[in-house]
C-alpha cells in the first residue's frame, strides 16, 4: 500500500513539474473566443495610462458595440464566432462600465491582462484620415479624373463552396472568370466600362482617396458627398512609396505621405509611372454615414487602429504607446509627441500587413492630414483581456498542447 502511494504521490509531482514546463508558453498566448493568437504574448510590465479624451473612448465603444450587437442579432451565426463577438462585446461593455470610475488606470489594470504585439516587441504605427476632394458630376475641363462604383461585371467567387481555401474576384471573358482589370486598365479603358459616381480635380488626391478608403467630396454648389470603400477589384496592393526609395527619388528617412506629394507636385510627369505600379483599384459608394471601418463600425478619431487580422483581433480592444506628429519646426522636421491612448481594433488596409505595421485613424481636416501625413514612427501595442476569475481544470486550458504523457496520466 505503501509502495502505491508513493508512486502516486510521484506522480502527482510529475504533473504538477510537466505542467509548468508546457503550460506557461501556451497560458502566455491570446485567446479570443476559440481564436488563436500566438503572436500575441501575455506581459505584467505594463505602465497603463491613457492620454486621450474619454470622451472619445466613449463614442468608440458605443460604435463598436452598434456594430456588434447587429452581428449578434443574427440567428444562425456559428457558435465560435458567437462566441468569438461575445467575448468581444464583455471587453467594450467592461471598458464602458468603467469610463467614470475614480481611477481608470486602476480600474483598467485590475480588470484585464495585457498581450504584447508587434513584430520583434514593436510595431511600425502610421496614420490615415478621412481626405476632403473637390469634385463634380460632370467632366469638364477641371473634373477630369472619374470615382468609380461597384463594377456590375466584378464576380466574387468564394472557393470554399469549392472546397478550396481562399476567396478571388474577376471577370468572365466567354466562359472563363479571369483576373479582373488593373488600375492601368481601368484607368485608360483598356476593356473596362462603367459610368463614373463623380469626377474629381486632383489625381493624386484620388490616389490617397484609394489608400484611405473613404472621404469627402465637396460639390461646385458647396454640397458635400461623403464616399466609404465599397470594393477593389481583387489585386493586390503595391507601394508606391517603396518604390520611390528603391528609385533613389526620395531618402527611406524621408519617406512619408507628405513627401509622397511633394514629390508629385514637383514631377508630375511621374505621376502615370508610379501610379501603374500599384495595380490596386478601390471602388467607392455613396453613404450618408461613416467613416466605415473594415468590421463594420464607424471609425472614431485617435481611438481606431488599422491592423492585419491575421494577427490581431478585428473588434479588439488595444494599448498603444508611440508617438505622434505634433507640429512642423522652422528647419522643416517634425515635432513629435509621446502619446499612450486604447484603441479599437476597426479597420484594414491594403498597405498594413504582418505583425508589424498598424495604422492611426486621426479623422477629418487639415490637422488630420497634417498628423496622418508625417506619422511613421515605432512603438508598442498590446491587446486586452478580460482577466479570467476561475481557473481552468488541466484538460480544459483553450489551446494548449499538453503532452500525452501528462494527459493520460490518472491518480
Amino acid at each position: 500500500m505503501k509502495s502505491i502511494l508513493g508512486n502516486q504521490h510521484s506522480i502527482k509531482i510529475l504533473i504538477i513539474v510537466l505542467s509548468s514546463i508546457f503550460l506557461p508558453a501556451c497560458a502566455q498566448r491570446l485567446v479570443v473566443g476559440h481564436s488563436n493568437y500566438p503572436e500575441l504574448k501575455l506581459t505584467k510590465s505594463v505602465k497603463f495610462n491613457d492620454s486621450f479624451d474619454k470622451e472619445g473612448l466613449r463614442q468608440a465603444c458605443i460604435r463598436q458595440l452598434d456594430v456588434l450587437d447587429r452581428v449578434l442579432a443574427v440567428n444562425n451565426l456559428p457558435a465560435e464566432k458567437r462566441a468569438y463577438y461575445e467575448e468581444m462585446a464583455d471587453t467594450t461593455i467592461t471598458i464602458l462600465s468603467g469610463l467614470d470610475s475614480p481611477d481608470f488606470g486602476r480600474f483598467v489594470q485590475e480588470n484585464f491582462d495585457f498581450y504584447r504585439g508587434g513584430a520583434a516587441g514593436s510595431v511600425l504605427f502610421t496614420g490615415y484620415y478621412t481626405p476632403l476632394l473637390h469634385g463634380s458630376r460632370e467632366k469638364n475641363e477641371r473634373y477630369q479624373y472619374p470615382v468609380y462604383g461597384v463594377p456590375e461585371d466584378l464576380i466574387f467567387v468564394n472557393l470554399e463552396n469549392f472546397n478550396k481555401s481562399g476567396k478571388v474576384k474577376g471577370v468572365v471573358r466567354g466562359r472563363e472568370l479571369v483576373p479582373y482589370y488593373r488600375r492601368e486598365e481601368i484607368e485608360n479603358k483598356l476593356g473596362f466600362e462603367q459610368t463614373p459616381l463623380l469626377y474629381v480635380d486632383d489625381k493624386v488626391a484620388l490616389f490617397f482617396l484609394h489608400i484611405q478608403g473613404s472621404g469627402i467630396v465637396e460639390m461646385q454648389d458647396g454640397s458635400r458627398i461623403r464616399l466609404n470603400y465599397a470594393d477593389n477589384n481583387g489585386v493586390s496592393y503595391v507601394s508606391i512609396g517603396r518604390q520611390l526609395i528603391s528609385d533613389n527619388e526620395v531618402p527611406r528617412e524621408q519617406m512619408s505621405m507628405e513627401a509622397i506629394r511633394d514629390y508629385f507636385q514637383r514631377r508630375p510627369e511621374k505621376i502615370d509611372h508610379y501610379f501603374n505600379q500599384n495595380p490596386s483599384y478601390v471602388f467607392f459608394k455613396e453613404d450618408t454615414g461613416g467613416p466605415f471601418g473594415s468590421s463594420g463600425a464607424v471609425v472614431t478619431s485617435g481611438r481606431s487602429i488599422a491592423a492585419d487580422s491575421s494577427y490581431f483581433p478585428k473588434f479588439g480592444l488595444a494599448y498603444i504607446e508611440t508617438e505622434i506628429p505634433d507640429s512642423k519646426r522652422e528647419d522643416g522636421n517634425i515635432k513629435t509627441i509621446p502619446i499612450s491612448a486604447l484603441v479599437f481594433d476597426q479597420d484594414s488596409g491594403g498597405a498594413i500587413k504582418g505583425p508589424g505595421r498598424v495604422d492611426i485613424y486621426f479623422g477629418e481636416g487639415d490637422e488630420a492630414a497634417f498628423k496622418a501625413g508625417f506619422m511613421k514612427n515605432e512603438g508598442n501595442i498590446y491587446y486586452l483581456k478580460k482577466k479570467k476569475i476561475k481557473v481552468e481544470p488541466l484538460a480544459k486550458v483553450p489551446f494548449c498542447v499538453i503532452p500525452n504523457e501528462v494527459r493520460n496520466l490518472s491518480v
